[in-house]
């Protein structure tokens, strides 16, 4: 099974929307079919990279 397109990456950020609590991955998965699941206040963190400025 391929890596999942939605697998955390190098640089991702995720965001809890009730305390703001952050998690910053710092080393991405690689993992066939990686789904991983973050969670914070019984909800899921809310995905908030933001994409790279253009130059």
């Amino acid at each position: 099974m391929p890596v999942s397109k939605d697998a955390p990456q190098v640089g991702d950020m995720y965001r809890c929307v009730n305390c703001q609590m952050e998690i910053h991955v710092t080393k991405g998965c690689d993992c066939d079919g990686c789904e991983p699941e973050f969670r914070c206040c019984g909800k899921p963190l809310e995905k908030v990279t933001e994409p790279p400025a253009n130059s």
